[in-house]
């Protein structure tokens, strides 16, 4: 579970961002958004919100590049450049490394690892194990010294000779069979990164999903009663003579893009007479019959579901894209939830101000996203505004500009006066 994550000289981000999923002492759905592990008590949910540009998705993008050098780094050659961009707005970080750390729980063991890389190699990485009142360092390296505790990180002896200086050195361990390395590899691994605009991808896998027996209900339930119109969902394979012959039919479209060539996704719907009454079934190819809204919602099931099945990270940016607010709510009350009994957690980038509802969220789950006078991102969470209440509302308060993290936009129709230039 993740505890924070920290950026820092990353793209828009110049100073230290934190996205803290440690819960503040409100009381706020303490039953329902809190994950309670002894004495970590943890958010399950956590939104950004800001104006076009202010640097949400750049937060998300910084954990997707620290997440995949974590997982990618072993594959670099000695001269492959890191994908690091720094803050190019000022004079002295585009000089400086980009810095990312995150603190995690994993089987009840608290980690703390992070790194800094330029361009051309790791300037410093670390992992510590944090306790109550102290902090253990499992490894510390400085470029190429490394300091390593070999009681704790076992089988990890003499691995640094092994380790280039654009590679980090958690990723070699956990290729020469480090235990813990390998927990924690596994960790970011099982994460899941959506981008709600080009969530395609992965309705692969909600296809696999839907033919097993334990998921194919669960999926259809969610899907019939999302309103969307749809009854019932079945995924039909089918070989390249199968393929013509239905788009002879016209229920594929020739001119079909859809990668996963190998089956089709088709929605019931029922067929009514005048009288209302339902007198059959109709069979609608997904891709080219139903809205944007509900090849989304398809598309990413899947991955959520077998992250609250499976306990796990996800970051979905751009969350709202396509969704009526409602289903939004409907999602985040997935993982913000008593009865559905998951340590999955969300971390998702949001414009929908309605979706910040008291009755759904606590104010410690919304962080405001605006950039400073210099152009660097900042970030508070909601929790920091001493004149917050559950009661007070938001969406209102939040247009009004009274928390910041809004475009000041100005009459654009007046640059176009009398249809002039």
């Amino acid at each position: 579970m993740l505890v924070y994550f920290k950026a820092e000289n990353y793209k828009s981000i110049k100073a230290p961002v934190v996205i803290n999923f440690e819960a503040t002492a409100i009381a706020a759905h303490q039953q329902t958004n809190v994950l309670d592990r002894g004495k970590a008590k943890l958010l399950k949910t956590v939104l950004l919100y800001g104006a076009n540009a202010s640097g949400k998705s750049n937060i998300l993008e910084a954990f997707v590049t620290y997440r995949g050098l974590i997982l990618t780094s072993t594959t670099h050659h000695s001269t492959s450049p890191l994908p690091v961009h720094f803050f190019k707005l000022n004079t002295e970080t585009v000089k400086q490394p980009s810095h990312f750390e995150s603190e995690f729980i994993i089987k009840n063991k608290r980690y703390k690892y992070g790194f800094k890389a330029n361009r051309k190699h790791i300037e410093s990485e670390w992992l510590i194990e944090v306790k109550l009142t102290t902090e253990s360092p499992i490894f510390l390296r400085i470029a190429q010294e490394f300091d390593i505790d070999k009681k704790k990180f076992l089988n990890a002896e003499g691995l640094e000779k092994k380790c280039n200086e654009n590679v980090l050195f958690l990723s070699v361990a956990d290729q020469w069979n480090v235990p813990l390395a390998k927990e924690i590899y596994k960790w970011f691994f099982d994460m899941v990164t959506i981008h709600g605009l080009h969530d395609g991808k992965f309705k692969r896998h909600t296809n696999e999903l839907l033919e097993k027996t334990e998921y194919n209900k669960l999926i259809n339930d969610l899907v019939a009663h999302a309103d969307l119109g749809i009854k019932s969902l079945n995924v039909v394979k089918f070989r390249e003579t199968q393929r013509q012959h239905l788009q002879e039919r016209g229920v594929l479209s020739p001119g079909d893009l859809d990668p996963d060539n190998e089956s089709r996704v088709f929605a019931r719907h029922d067929i009514y007479n005048n009288e209302g009454q339902i007198t059959g079934e109709e069979s609608f190819d997904m891709l080219t019959h139903e809205s944007e809204g509900t090849k989304k919602f398809y598309n990413i099931l899947g991955a959520i579901l077998s992250s609250i099945k499976t306990g796990n990270l996800v970051l979905i940016d751009e969350l709202d894209a396509r969704f009526h607010t409602l289903l939004t709510k409907a999602i985040i009350g997935l993982f913000n939830s008593e009865i559905v009994k998951s340590g999955a957690q969300l971390m998702a980038v949001s414009h929908d101000v309605s979706v910040v509802d008291h009755e759904l969220l606590r104010r410690d789950q919304v962080y405001i996203v605006e950039k400073d006078n210099f152009g660097a991102t900042t970030t508070v969470s909601l929790a920091e505004y001493k004149t917050v209440r559950n009661e007070t509302p938001f969406a209102k308060n939040y247009l009004e500009g009274k928390y910041g993290g809004i475009p000041f936009i100005e009459n654009l129709e007046n640059f176009l006066k009398d249809g002039k230039k």
